[in-house]
């Protein structure tokens, strides 16, 4: 049992960031407080999916049966929140964003003021966690503004994002064609030119045991541009989320970051080699990497996801508060 809350938050008079904040039911508060983002193409509700027929897709449900308090955010420019100006939004712009609109709600949840079902939690640990293109964000919005207690990186490589395929030419026929960085504007970028030098998204994203209806109803309407979109997808990416697969593209603010840093994997995913990840990551003192098996790209698809949900949940019960700072 949870409660959940849709809400927006202002950036400024034009923009805005769309949020939901799910809480347990008769359960003591854990302390620890999720921001949760989604990967390019997908929304918020990738953290709380339901399929007809099966059970134990949302991890909002599974981390407020813990304790926690999920908060689980689009990005600007994704799904529910401003979409204004997608050709012309820089990652910068993303994470400036984002990290104002948390910072906002963090203040709130401390207070007890952000919804009448979640009481002031003024010793919270907040936890910035995110998937794919959310991963990397989450690290750029740690680099720039320090936000979290702590991040989770999930599925996104600081070091080099490589989608895996079923050949080693189709992989460097994907490592050509993500070949920018930050200075490459928007207005040089396209999400359906680079998706054509992409052999497969279904291989990279999703093991082979995904249900078949559950596979449709991600795929189905196209990916990454999507002619519709289904509960957990965004019908938009923002141009320059394209170079987030280039190589270091996130470098400076992953060795900028001094919190700890829980690093998860699928058993396919997009590092190449993960064990070198918290190399990225040099002035962080706690570093975590787990992977986790017979799990592809799109984690809360897979059938192991429960493992990766409580490795995640376990990590954040570890964290002592004030044990590193970003300062």
């Amino acid at each position: 049992m949870m409660r959940r809350m849709d809400f927006n938050v202002p950036v400024d008079d034009e923009r805005w960031i769309a949020m939901t904040v799910f809480a347990p039911v008769d359960l003591p508060p854990s302390g620890r407080v999720f921001f949760l983002s989604p990967g390019g193409g997908y929304a918020r509700g990738y953290y709380d999916m339901a399929f007809p027929g099966h059970h134990g897709y949302s991890q909002a449900e599974h981390h407020t049966s813990q304790g926690h308090v999920v908060i689980a955010y689009d990005h600007l420019g994704v799904g529910e929140s401003c979409t204004d100006g997608l050709a012309e939004m820089t990652i910068e712009d993303i994470a400036d964003a984002n990290a104002k609109a948390v910072l906002s709600v963090m203040e709130q949840v401390r207070r007890g003021t952000l919804s009448d079902f979640l009481p002031a939690l003024p010793d919270a640990l907040f936890i910035g966690a995110g998937q794919s293109m959310g991963g990397g964000v989450s690290i750029l919005m740690q680099g720039r503004h320090a936000c979290f207690d702590a991040i989770a990186v999930l599925g996104y490589s600081a070091i080099h994002t490589v989608l895996p395929q079923r050949t080693t030419a189709e992989v460097q026929q994907g490592i050509d064609t993500y070949q920018y960085d930050r200075q490459t504007k928007g207005a040089d970028l396209s999400v359906a030119e680079s998706a054509a030098g992409v052999a497969d998204f279904r291989y990279p994203f999703h093991w082979e045991d995904v249900p078949p209806d559950i596979l449709a109803a991600d795929m189905a309407g196209g990916y990454p541009i999507r002619r519709t979109a289904p509960p957990f997808g965004s019908l938009t990416i923002p141009n320059c989320v394209v170079a987030m697969m280039s190589p270091g593209f996130v470098a400076d603010e992953a060795e900028a970051t001094r919190v700890p840093v829980f690093l998860g994997f699928g058993e396919r995913d997009t590092s190449v080699r993960p064990h070198q990840e918290p190399a990225a990551f040099p002035n962080s003192q706690d570093i975590t990497l787990s992977i986790t098996p017979t799990m592809a790209h799109m984690h809360n698809f897979a059938s192991t996801r429960h493992l990766l949900w409580n490795r995640l949940s376990a990590w954040a019960m570890g964290l002592v508060a004030g044990s590193q700072s970003q300062e």
